[in-house]
């Protein structure tokens, strides 16, 4: 399952697209809840989240030590080189701009839906 944390509805609707067009679910994480709890609860294979969301890098932290095998696809501005180094510095599987995320939305999201999903 691919989980999905992103607050920026454009953008959202740009991954719904393209989630349909690679043939492709995903599940969209609750506003209000604690993506964390989202995690533990679904254990997603996949999680693509949005690194400026307020207090995610505290939740990622924690997802990327408590969840090793769930990749981690985290995606900024392209001007923020600290937030990026931080986000890998905390196990974040890799991170992607905003624009190179979009560029490569379809194959992102089926090259990481588990096989017999």
């Amino acid at each position: 399952m691919i989980l999905v944390a992103v607050r920026d509805l454009l953008f959202g609707s740009k991954i719904d697209s393209a989630a349909k067009r690679a043939g492709v679910q995903i599940e969209w994480a609750p506003r209000g809840a604690p993506l964390l709890e989202t995690v533990t609860r679904q254990r997603p294979s996949l999680v693509v989240a949005d690194l400026n969301g307020a207090g995610i890098m505290n939740e990622l932290r924690t997802i990327c030590a408590e969840f090793p095998s769930t990749r981690v696809i985290g995606f900024l501005g392209h001007l923020q080189a600290e937030l990026m180094e931080e986000a890998r510095s905390i196990g974040v599987t890799e991170v992607l701009t905003r624009g190179q995320l979009a560029a490569r939305l379809e194959s992102v999201l089926r090259d990481n839906e588990p096989q017999g999903s």
